[in-house]
């Protein structure tokens, strides 16, 4: 069954609400208002019944979770610009700036329409006393990153990366905790606030007592299970995952009753309608997507398959990776798209709408190799004409293409990385490594017979086409994003770019940290050696949208860096065009830089 779906949306895309994917989406509990932020940093709350956005707020950076206050009037939002923001729902207006937490604020929930807690990547939650803005003095604790809460007035449930949920007294105590297979994403608890549902890395959503006891899972996926909501009447739940569905199950039975699947969907968040007439889900479109939930669901409804249509479809076009050779520069966009950018881009034919998450051109022949968010892999000319594609169950962070051409590495969520050879047109599986423990972020070739492998488990692994792991480099804080070997005089020289903020370098032959560079103020995202003048650059760009040049000698001393500043939202990704630096950003514009000398670096749209 086909269905076309409102996505809220106004005007020309210019005047679209969101001008990247929406990370987080709510009700009003009283069906008044529906709320999104995004990427993009914007809060933006909607008519329930026109779907018409009424107003916009904006964070400095992206949004990670927003929640209506009990009475509908209040609207509180947090980012990873570290703060917290009262809205009133009607006017917009700032009404309060709670800001106390030293990093990236990951979600937020009332106590009550006066009271709320908010949750850090420091794996700590606070809570807030809004009447007169004071932090209470308890601390909700988790061993890594706490990703998410909800909050009713007498009982907290958190949970987050240290695969452990945790369940609270209003006052801290901690009452219960249950740990887990894999990273918690979500918790939510019933209308009734007896059973808590968490959804986990290990494809299931868990049904716990408020005591922490474990009375049922739904599921299975083969994918991670991002999100979680309630019917009002608190006999189904709605669950939405990174295989781009939202589905529909019953508590009851654990029965799959009707599954929504589009390239645009991202159900990184979920919440279902008050009057439980609708779901609404975030997409990598400009608006979120208004799933109409089927009158008898249950009773007549069962197994049904909806195929969501955005309409209109109005995807935005936030660059996530940028490769060059020579002259030529390919994109891997939000849109669904491939682009080569230039005086007039083009749009390459290829993919399923999911949002491109990598690109990779092929070392000599003039073919491009593709990722997709749906787990799609794809081998096109630069013509645009199609060759080959492989379906995959995880979306896909990372392909590249072996010097010699021969072979492409795929690297996915879920921590595979694959090799296959490409032979007559086609991808033909050849071998794998599953040694990571988390996503693999990124996977780059140091010669044909070596690759470069970072994860979120922090670590970057040196290993042969084969699977054997040669060595392992740690000392991030946090996640690994990006990663790159070169060689400078006669040592070969890694970098890697974290979440932790620091870039750190390390000799690849006796694995000896030489250097850890500091500057950028939000993660570091992307980097990419370079040579200008004859002398090694370490090109780095981050979530604090800027790029950074790292000047090297040749016993691995910084010699100095610069500030690349362009963008007006964080840096996906870079690379280098020659001996010309190329950045690319989610407000959707790719710079190719001109550096001479002591002259300030000069910017050049090539995209956007």
């Amino acid at each position: 069954m086909d269905v076309s779906v409102r996505h809220a949306r106004i005007g020309t895309p210019s005047d679209a609400p969101h001008a990247s994917p929406q990370t987080c989406v709510a009700f009003s509990p009283d069906n008044r208002w529906f709320a999104t932020g995004g990427y993009d940093g914007r809060v933006v709350v909607y008519d329930r019944w026109t779907g018409e956005p009424c107003w916009t707020g904006q964070h400095q950076r992206l949004v990670n979770g927003i929640r209506f206050a009990p009475n509908g009037r209040w609207l509180a939002s947090v980012s990873a610009d570290k703060t917290c923001r009262v809205w009133d729902a009607v006017t917009g207006q700032i009404v309060n700036l709670l800001s106390r937490q030293p990093d990236d604020l990951n979600c937020v929930s009332w106590l009550s329409d006066e009271a709320l807690v908010t949750v850090s990547q420091d794996g700590t939650g606070r809570m807030w006393d809004l009447t007169d803005s004071t932090l209470r003095d308890v601390v909700l604790g988790h061993a890594d990153h706490c990703m998410f809460v909800d909050a009713l007035p007498d009982t907290i449930a958190t949970c987050g990366e240290d695969a452990v949920i945790r369940i609270w007294g209003a006052d801290g105590t901690r009452i219960a905790e249950l740990g887990q297979a894999g990273h918690a994403e979500m918790c939510r608890w019933s209308p009734d606030g007896r059973i808590l549902a968490a959804s986990c890395d290990d494809g299931h959503v868990h049904l716990l007592e408020r005591d922490g006891e474990l009375i049922g899972k739904i599921g299975p996926y083969d994918t991670a299970v991002k999100s979680v909501a309630w019917s009002p009447d608190q006999r189904h739940v709605a669950i939405g995952a990174y295989d781009s569905t939202v589905r529909i199950w019953s508590v009851v039975t654990g029965e799959e009753l009707v599954r929504w699947s589009g390239p645009h969907l991202w159900p990184r968040s979920l919440d279902w309608a008050p009057d439980g007439r609708h779901l609404i889900s975030g997409t990598t479109a400009s608006g979120p997507a208004l799933l109409p939930v089927p009158e008898q669901l249950g009773d007549t409804v069962h197994g049904e398959v909806v195929t969501v249509r955005l309409d209109p479809p109005s995807t935005t076009c936030g660059v996530n990776h940028v490769t060059s050779r020579g002259d030529v520069i390919a994109l891997g966009c939000d849109d669904g798209a491939v682009w080569l950018a230039g005086a007039e881009p083009r749009r390459l034919p290829g993919g399923d709408g999911s949002l491109v998450n990598t690109v990779s051109l092929h070392p000599d022949a003039d073919l491009v190799a593709a990722g997709a968010f749906s787990g799609r892999v794809w081998v096109s000319t630069i013509a645009g004409e199609p060759l080959a594609s492989v379906q995959r169950s995880h979306p896909i962070n990372r392909v590249a293409w072996s010097p010699d051409g021969s072979r492409m590495a795929v690297a996915d969520y879920e921590g595979t990385l694959d090799i296959y050879r490409w032979q007559d047109n086609a991808l033909i599986p050849e071998s794998a490594y599953y040694g990571h423990d988390g996503a693999v972020k990124d996977v780059s070739w140091v010669d044909d017979e070596r690759l470069l492998a970072v994860s979120t488990d922090r670590t970057a692994r040196l290993i042969s086409t084969s699977g054997t792991l040669l060595r392992m480099f740690t000392g991030h804080g946090e996640l690994i994003n990006s990663g790159s070997i070169t060689r400078i005089g006669s040592r070969e020289v890694l970098a890697t770019a974290s979440r932790d903020r620091t870039v750190r370098v390390h000799d690849v032959g006796t694995g000896e940290l030489l250097t850890v560079l500091v500057g950028h103020d939000e993660s570091v995202k992307a980097l990419a050696w370079g040579r200008c003048d004859g002398r090694p650059v370490l090109l780095t760009g981050g979530y604090d949208f800027t790029a950074r040049l790292w000047w090297f000698t040749d016993d691995i001393e910084s010699a100095g860096s610069r500030r690349l500043e362009a963008h007006g939202n964080a840096i996906s990704s870079v690379a280098w065009s020659g001996s010309d630096p190329v950045t690319a950003g989610w407000d959707g514009r790719v710079f190719r830089w001109s550096i001479s000398g002591d002259d300030a670096p000069r910017p050049t749209v090539v995209f956007g």
